[in-house]
């Protein structure tokens, strides 16, 4: 018999690295504490794919209604898990957040958690077949842009496709025939870049903005991204963060605002993946 449930609660506006920041935190502290695990993961014009059409996850999923019916007895708590020892004898933990969960020594991180989920089949055959199409045992470069105007305004002030135009040049000129994989969120700035940068290339046709077909293109992207080498990615977006748990910490992230020491320069040397759907495992050139 468990010690009681966690419940992982996300909002209507939230986006992927929002929702899987709680939900698979949720999942770890479940794990840890020995209780039951459930879900609110709400779609709509907001978010249109259920965790289940990118993920094999199959866990239980309540509705957003019964969450807040429950807390007439059991409140939203915060991610800083301060509460934990007054509410030990609470049945069920609800913990509705965005944040990263401040989950206790010993438990899994969440990209522990995500590094063992597959993808779904249609996502997987994408991955693996863009992957031997035009990145196979090559090291590459993963650049992300976001660049729509519903993108946070430090991410567009301080992440100009300007600025990503310049480093895919320092680098091909520092790493000779390394090639770049580009994730962008308007067709503009994506065409821009590969106009740009000789040896880039990207996904086509992904659908509408945070359409089930744009988050399916999305998690095909993180999956390509997180095989890189390195990471170019916007300022302030939660995005960037998914791949490199998805990576594991072999995955550098560097963005115009990151310290020198994160930048990618002529003395780094190249890794490749064994498989896109595992990029935590990896080799050196």
């Amino acid at each position: 018999m468990s010690n009681g449930t966690v419940i992982a609660v996300t909002r209507k506006r939230h986006g992927l690295g929002n929702r899987l920041r709680v939900t698979l935190g949720g999942l770890s502290l479940a794990r840890f504490s020995d209780r039951d695990f459930a879900f609110v993961w709400p779609t709509g014009p907001d978010f249109g794919a259920d965790f289940d059409e990118l993920w094999q996850f199959g866990r239980k999923r309540i509705s957003t209604l019964r969450s807040r019916l429950l807390t007439l007895r059991h409140p939203y708590r915060r991610h800083d898990l301060e509460w934990l020892d007054a509410a030990r004898e609470d049945r069920v933990w609800q913990i509705r957040t965005a944040h990263a969960l401040h989950l206790p020594a010993g438990a899994r991180s969440w990209g522990e958690e995500l590094q063992e989920l597959a993808p779904v089949p249609e996502i997987a055959g994408r991955v693996s077949s863009f992957y031997s199409r035009h990145l196979a045992d090559t090291p590459y470069v993963g650049v992300m842009v976001r660049a729509h105007a519903v993108s946070n305004t430090e991410t567009l002030k301080h992440s100009p496709v300007s600025w990503y135009i310049k480093r895919m040049r320092q680098v091909a000129a520092e790493h000779p025939g390394v090639r770049f994989f580009l994730s962008a969120d308007t067709d503009q700035a994506q065409q821009e870049v590969i106009d740009a940068v000789p040896g880039t290339v990207a996904l086509g046709d992904k659908g509408g903005y945070n359409t089930k077909a744009a988050l399916i293109s999305s998690v095909v992207d993180l999956y390509l991204l997180a095989s890189s080498t390195h990471l170019l990615a916007p300022h302030y977006s939660s995005f960037p963060e998914i791949a490199q748990q998805l990576a594991g910490p072999s995955l550098r992230l560097e963005t115009s605002m990151t310290e020198a020491h994160t930048q990618f320069g002529p003395e780094d040397r190249l890794s490749v993946v064994v498989d896109p759907l595992r990029p935590s495992v990896r080799t050196i050139q």
